[in-house]
């Protein structure tokens, strides 16, 4: 069962580096006057790069918490 609950851990880590590569700020577009914003201050929107690896990581981080939970619920 020890190995369940590290392979989850691996698919957790490889979907959350996914996440992080293939997404982020967009420094030509911001947001302006946002409800709990400083006077003058702007939001950097998020540029999703490839959407489909975004799900993909997603997929991967719940099925490694699923791993995750079985392997604890077995001991």
């Amino acid at each position: 069962m020890n190995l369940i609950n590290i392979c989850g851990l691996v698919l957790n880590f490889i979907g959350t580096l996914l996440i992080v590569f293939y997404i982020r700020t967009d420094p030509k577009e911001w947001v302006e006057n946002e409800e709990g914003q400083k006077p003058g201050e702007k939001w950097h929107t998020l540029l999703v790069k490839h959407p489909c690896w975004l799900s993909i990581g997603i997929i991967l981080i719940a099925i490694g918490f699923a791993l995750s939970i079985i392997a604890e619920i077995s001991k």
